[in-house]
């Protein structure tokens, strides 16, 4: 009988320590959430906002919201929008998707990876997002490149494993066509999401997080899409072989001179590359040799360019640590043609 006893009991030490050798698991770990913190809904005639670090990443709905101004700085999971009456929302980042259903007469303007809707009627959207926008059941939908920039967005950006270069905004499919009209049209280039915002909405918003939605100085890269072409100049592929360069400084000094030279640009994607494909894009000699070099560290970032090519060829700077491509006028239809096909092609598989 003494041996089962002791076979049988434990010592409070002896617990102790199986307790603290027991292994812990992540969801062990997850702080208990408040969903109302996660969610706008039923509200009336208000302005009301989360701040970076009030989200981090969580999924986040509004639902039943009439006349409110509603703006979330801060990157979600995911996001739903339902029976919304003439509201302006704002929204961080969506690493995932954005849904919006039975909404009227809303102004919006959202980063995310997918985005749809489906019964609504007369939405304004300010977008970026890396597949193609689907509209479903949905009437009277305007499209505009977003345009914003504020504290810690790029950071948030990145959190969601988005890309910058990838927007498919204008590229709108429709599964529910109308005979001998569209559900859908492109908002003017000059379109600003904070004509829709008085000063007190936006100093709301503004004070401590520097919002601002002008071109000048935009996260994401002013495009125009490939619709509706007017004969605005020439075009050429402006490439850039990022390499071992991690951030997009370059980049945007680039774009800087684009839009001096009085150009603009229509798309641009982020790919990578192997030698065989850069060969196939760009042509097989000595210089595509040093691209597939950098195209074996880094992303090749791809634009198409219109306007005053011949000013913007003399002015384009050679920066050190990345490689720049600007194709000739010679090259410059097969270029865009190979460069923009096989990113779909990737993309698409």
């Amino acid at each position: 009988m003494g041996n089962l006893l002791g076979f049988c009991y434990k010592s409070e030490t002896v617990l102790q320590k199986e307790e603290d050798t027991k292994p812990v698991f992540s969801w062990d770990k997850r702080e208990d959430l408040d969903p109302a913190d996660y969610c706008f809904e039923d509200l009336d005639g208000v302005t009301r906002g989360k701040l970076p670090g009030q989200i981090n990443g969580q999924q986040f709905s509004i639902e039943n919201c009439k006349d409110c101004i509603l703006f979330v700085l801060d990157n979600v999971a995911s996001l739903t929008i339902d029976d919304c009456t003439n509201c302006v929302i704002f929204i961080g980042p969506s690493k995932g998707s954005v849904f919006i259903r039975d909404c009227t007469d809303v102004k919006l303007a959202v980063s995310c990876q997918q985005f749809r809707t489906r019964d609504c009627k007369r939405i304004d959207t300010y977008l970026h997002t890396n597949t193609q926008p689907i509209i479903e059941s949905s009437v009277g939908m305007k499209f505009a490149c977003l345009q914003i920039n504020y504290l810690h967005l790029a950071d948030q950006v990145k959190s969601s494993g988005l890309s910058l270069f990838n927007n498919e905004w204008s590229n709108i499919y429709d599964f529910t066509p109308v005979e001998h009209n569209s559900n859908f049209s492109l908002l003017p280039e000059t379109a600003k999401f904070d004509t829709y915002l008085n000063e007190e909405h936006i100093s709301s918003v503004s004070n401590s997080n520097k919002v601002a939605f002008s071109s000048h100085n935009s996260l994401f890269p002013l495009t125009v899409g490939t619709h509706n072409r007017d004969g605005f100049g020439k075009s050429a592929l402006l490439s850039v072989f990022l390499g071992q360069i991690n951030d997009y400084v370059e980049v945007n000094k680039l774009l800087k001179t684009v839009q001096n030279c009085e150009c603009r640009l229509r798309r641009s994607k982020e790919t990578k590359m192997n030698t065989d494909t850069v060969i196939r894009i760009y042509g097989e000699s000595e210089r595509s040799q040093n691209f597939s070099k950098f195209a074996k560290d880094g992303p090749v970032i791809g634009f198409e360019v219109e306007g005053d090519i011949d000013t913007l060829r003399k002015t384009l700077p050679s920066p050190q640590d990345v490689l720049v491509y600007l194709s000739t006028d010679t090259t410059s239809s097969k270029d865009i043609n190979n460069f923009f096909n096989y990113v779909d092609m990737t993309m698409s598989t």
